[in-house]
Parts: C-alpha cells; structure tokens; sequence
C-alpha cells in the first residue's frame, strides 16, 4: 500500500503564506516528506481537504497543481508495482529529481577552481545506498587534501600562490617538481605518503577540466609520471584464525564498556562477511530480512549478501536498546545531523577500535599491528582456506572474484603450508 498526502504549515519567511509538504507512504517503510514548490494564502488551506479553499483562479489553479503532482508521483509508483520492483518512499521522492550536467561555456579558469568545482560536485552529487541518501563527500575531501598539497608545495618552491595558476602553466617540468616534493614529504614522514593517490586526483582534475573543454588543458603531461601513478600491490590486512579466536574469547574484565563494543565491532565486522567499517557503521535493520544480510558498500556499486549468523545476532541482541533510529550498531546519536557529522563519527570510532585493538595486540602477545579492517581480510581468507567457492566468498564480501584473488587471500598458516608440501613432495 502506498498513499501520498499533503501538508501544509505556515511559511516562516511569510506568516501569510502555506509551505505544502508532500507526504510519501507505503507500508513498512518510514514517510517521507518532500516540499513542494507551490504556495498560497494560509487562510484558504484546509487541511482536512489537503487543498486551498475558495474560488478565485488563483486558489483553482494552485489545487490542479496539486492534483497534477500527486498523479505524476502515483503514476510512477503504480509502474514501479506493477515491474515488481522493490522501491522504497526516498527513491519514490526524488524520482524527478534532474541533475544537471550541462557544461558550461567553456572559459578560463584557475586550476584552484577547477578543483573547487570538483569538490562542490563531489559533496552535492547524492546516491542512494540501502535506502540512505548519501554523497561523495570522501571523494571531495580527497580533492581538498590535493588542493592544501599544491598550495604548500607553489608557496615552498616557486614562492607564488596556487590561486595564480592556469592549466597552461601546468607543465611536466611543474609535475616533476611536484613529484619530488610529494617524495622527499613521504621520506620525511617515514610513510609512503599517497603519492599515486594524490597523483591521480591531479590527472582527475584535468580529465574533467578536459570534458568540459576548459582553455590549456594538457593531459599528455601526466605520461611522465604514469609509473608513479600505479597503486602499489595491496597487502591484505588479515590474522591467523588462532590469533582472531583469541580476540574473540579475550577475558573482557579490564576493559571498559566503550572498549568492549569496540571488540564487538570488529568481531561483527568478521562475522557479516567481512563487512567494512563504514558499512557496518551505516547498517541498518531493514537490510536483515529472512535471517539474510544485504547491503550496497558505500565504497562501490557491489553489493554483499550473506547469512547472517547466531554471533552476530547475539552481538545486535546485546545493543537492540542502545542503537540510534534504526542503525544495528550503536555509533550514531541524534548529534549526528547529517551526512558530514556522521562520516566525522565513524572515522573517529575506527581510530578507536584501532586503539582498543592495539591494547588488544600486547595483552595476546601479537607480533603484527592489529587494525580494524583485518576482520576482512582474515574472513576471506578463513573462508577460501577452509573449500569455500571464490565466486561465494567474493558474493559474502561484496567483491569481484579478481578482487579476491588479487587483494584479499593471503595464506597465514605458512608454517602449515610447509609441512604439508614436505609430505606431499
């Protein structure tokens, strides 16, 4: 069953005018509520009509406006039902919704810009995951990071602002220099300093810069760092199934109530499948349906579908009066107003779990750094080793069955391995 109703409450930018909500219901999901872009007198709405009142054209035409939504938006639903899709009222609300991708008149623009463009972008973009309205607000943080490189980087070296620079002055000679000093920032930190990110995000902002025809643009530039711009072959963050049961079984008395529900995340983490932490943190109950865990990661399109197992229920029955609104952990409180707050809140609680999971690593007497996106890592591999189809493990995940092979399975049990080979060879 789906309704649609209308809302009116007074405008406060005009005590004399009506804002109208409208109001998207179907059965098992919560309303949502969508403005409309019409208004009229306060006085003439009736809300126990859901219209205006009186008999001027005015207040006639307002009512067929009203009208003409309210079966537009029915239309869509009654197709929807009758495809047997599975909808939900927030896809329903922005059904009509038309992102605009018209490009501008091509002109000059500063490099700076051009990245400001790509962040706005970046944080207005919005997608849908799991019935959740979500946007690209990491892949704008990313480009901002780039943006603060650059501006230190002209500032040290060419002692000129980064705002002053076109995509003409943008050479391999600059790109070179700037090479050099993402390296010499890496040696000096002891890390490796996201070098092949940060160079990619630069040849990204020239790839849009070129789709939208701005003056200047040279990508060919980037062929000289194309080496350097090659991710590093990924090293899988996974433990030794003894030293993840040790985990599990810890004696819990010294740690406090905060730190054993970070133990219950990253436990959770492993029983859901691998689960990352940014989709645990986002879990919500209506993608557990039928004793089956559901999801879209919020890293990509891939969706992840595993049973959902006696543990991990037994880790939500402890929280079921602890969560926020209908999240399965409890990360999240009402301080978490939107989208920012709440991506804030999980990259602070994954610093925490690795805390807590480090204090963890001492007391078992663990060689290697423990973090919480092991728990992938050593599910894929616990799951592969014990026979399990890739092509199932990598449905478990969420992953391609190259992705699995390529960045996940790593044989911990080598001294096993060994063993083995001596007797069969």
């Amino acid at each position: 069953m789906f309704t649609i109703n209308f809302k009116g409450k007074q405008n406060p930018k005009d005590k004399n005018l009506v804002k109208v909500d409208m109001i998207l219901f179907k059965t098992g999901y919560p309303r949502v509520s969508k403005l409309i872009q019409l208004t009229g007198p306060l006085k003439n709405w009736d809300q126990s009509k859901q219209c205006f009142v009186g008999r001027n054209s005015d207040i006639m035409s307002a009512n067929t406006k009203l009208s003409e939504i309210k079966m537009k938006y029915l239309k869509v639903a009654e197709e929807w039902e009758a495809e047997g899709r599975n909808w939900a009222p927030v896809q329903w609300s922005h059904c009509f919704d038309v992102v605009k991708l018209r490009k501008e008149k091509a002109k000059v623009i500063s490099v700076a810009t051009m990245i400001d463009n790509i962040i706005a972008r970046s944080t207005q973009k919005e997608r849908i995951k799991n019935e959740h309205i979500v946007t690209s607000v990491s892949t704008g943080k990313q480009y901002k990071v780039l943006k603060n490189h650059l501006i230190r980087f002209t500032k040290e070296k060419y002692n000129k602002a980064f705002s002053t620079y076109y995509f003409e002055d943008i050479t391999e000679h600059f790109l070179q220099d700037f090479l050099f000093h993402l390296q010499k920032n890496a040696l000096k930190n002891g890390t490796e300093g996201g070098i092949s990110t940060y160079l990619r995000k630069f040849f990204g902002v020239f790839y849009y810069a070129n789709e939208a025809a701005i003056p200047g643009v040279n990508i060919k530039i980037f062929d000289s760092v194309r080496l350097q711009m090659r991710s590093k072959q990924y090293t899988p963050k996974t433990l030794p199934f003894d030293v993840f049961q040790k985990i599990e079984n810890i004696d819990r008395s010294s740690f406090s109530k905060t730190e054993s529900l970070h133990i219950d995340l990253f436990l959770m983490s492993f029983y859901c499948g691998g689960i990352a932490p940014i989709d645990l943190c986002f879990l919500t109950w209506n993608c557990i349906e039928n004793g089956v865990l559901s999801y879209e990661r919020m890293k990509t399109p891939k969706k992840a579908s595993i049973p959902f197992i006696d543990k991990a229920k037994a880790i939500t029955h402890k929280y079921e009066n602890k969560c926020y609104e209908d999240y399965v952990m409890p990360v999240f409180t009402h301080k978490q107003k939107d989208e920012w707050q709440k991506r804030a809140k999980v990259e602070r609680t994954i610093r925490n779990v690795n805390l807590t999971l480090r204090k963890i690593r001492k007391m078992i007497k663990h060689d290697s750094k423990i973090t919480w996106y092991a728990a992938r890592g050593t599910f894929i591999t616990k799951m592969v080793s014990d026979g399990y189809n890739v092509a199932s493990v990598a449905k478990y995940a969420g992953n391609s069955i190259n992705a699995i092979d390529k960045n996940y399975f790593k044989e911990t049990n080598i001294e096993d391995v060994r063993v083995d080979l001596n007797r069969r060879l």
